[in-house]
């Protein structure tokens, strides 16, 4: 695949945890990609390393939590050149990364009644997103020249009873902000802050938030579960980010708002083009929204393909497992099937291949050496020594 199509590549990404009991091995190598305008679900059991992928290419990994190696590569259009610039993100200074956060890649957390800070109005968090990481110059100046032309407007229609002075200097103070409009001055704070409002107003009708004007005005415990989620992407959504990260955004949900939530987000990608990464263990989400599909275990990348390539024909042992126990509509059993043991301690993982333990294909290879990702059909990539057989056929 070629780096034109991606917007993000991480290789070989390695994150440790340390504590008292000892190192726990987190994220051993971990691999994904992915293309310009998709939705990416990244899937696996709980305790798997989806959210610490995640917090590690944002890099807000806390103590005792330390990434350790590997590369986050992002691809930034450059608007001047017109070309797209590599950017490892592992490089970068902290304060270049502050930059990233938000205006690149933007993440919606899993609980949406944590996360909105609960003594700042909806309206007003937005806002902060929005002065952070936008040049609201223009959008100020166009304010500030709206409320002189009303102004104007209002003296005119009374006529006589205002003096031609007063009109007078009005229009020429309109003038002038009208001549800045090529280059916008550094704005007021107080106009900044009235074009952020609106930009916030604005993202609020995006994601289709019933009264917007009126939940600008609201505090995050005046709202339900669903409308809080609505405002998180929002506010993850005010600086068009290339990357939208939703670390089981929709668990908190219940299945009707859910849905609501899933169909926003496959039509503010295609409204907004950015592309999106799905964190989740719910296959039926998978299904239902991700174009891409990338599986964890323990700490490992195990499977990427197509979702359709991935539901039909699952090429490594671990996938095949998970989706054999999905419950189907039209099966009628009475247990389901399940992988035998259970998630390995990542303080003394499995030595060779982490899942061998629970695998009935696992061989001598397998519990000595590591498999790496590699693609064994076209834009099929398993990390298995013994992947299943292609099954073939129509999809």
């Amino acid at each position: 695949m070629s780096d034109d199509e991606l917007v993000l590549k991480v290789e070989d990404l390695v994150t440790n945890f340390y504590t008292y009991e000892g190192v726990v091995k987190a994220l051993d190598g971990v691999n994904l990609f992915l293309r310009k305008g998709d939705t990416m679900g990244l899937v696996g059991e709980t305790g798997c390393g989806k959210s610490v992928t995640a917090r590690s290419i944002l890099r807000l990994v806390e103590p005792p939590g330390r990434i350790e190696g590997g590369r986050i590569l992002l691809y930034v259009p450059n608007e001047e050149s017109g070309n797209v610039e590599e950017v490892d993100l592992l490089k970068l200074s902290e304060e270049d990364m502050l930059h990233v956060r938000g205006r690149l890649v933007s993440i919606v957390f899993q609980d949406p009644a944590t996360f909105p800070n609960p003594v700042f109005t909806i309206g007003d968090q937005i806002a902060e997103v929005v002065m952070l990481h936008q040049d609201l110059r223009k959008e100020a100046l166009e304010i500030r020249i709206e409320e002189l032309r009303n102004a104007l407007d209002k003296l005119e229609g009374k006529g006589g009873l205002v003096s031609s002075t007063r009109r007078e200097k009005i229009r020429e103070r309109l003038a002038h902000y009208e001549s800045q409009l090529d280059d916008p001055p550094e704005p007021d704070p107080k106009y900044k802050k009235k074009a952020a409002l609106k930009i916030a107003e604005d993202m609020l009708r995006l994601v289709k938030m019933p009264a917007p004007d009126k939940v600008m005005m609201q505090y995050p415990h005046e709202l339900s579960g669903g409308m809080r989620q609505r405002a998180l992407i929002a506010m993850a959504l005010a600086c068009n980010p290339l990357i939208l990260i939703c670390d089981e955004a929709t668990t908190a949900l219940d299945v009707t708002v859910q849905a609501q939530v899933l169909n926003l987000l496959n039509e503010l990608k295609k409204e907004v083009g950015t592309s999106i990464i799905i964190i989740t263990h719910d296959m039926g989400v998978v299904a239902e929204t991700c174009s891409w599909v990338t599986v964890m275990y323990a700490g490992t990348t195990v499977e990427s393909c197509a979702t359709e390539e991935l539901f039909y024909n699952p090429r490594h042992p671990y996938t095949a497992g998970l989706l054999t126990a999905v419950p189907k509509l039209h099966e009628n059993r009475e247990r389901l099937p399940q992988i035998r043991g259970s998630v390995p301690n990542l303080i003394t993982p499995p030595p060779g291949c982490r899942f061998h333990p629970r695998c009935d294909y696992a061989t001598g290879i397998c519990e000595t050496e590591k498999p790496h990702l590699k693609e064994i059909s076209p834009g099929h990539w398993v990390a298995c020594h013994h992947p299943l057989p292609d099954k073939g056929g129509k999809r």
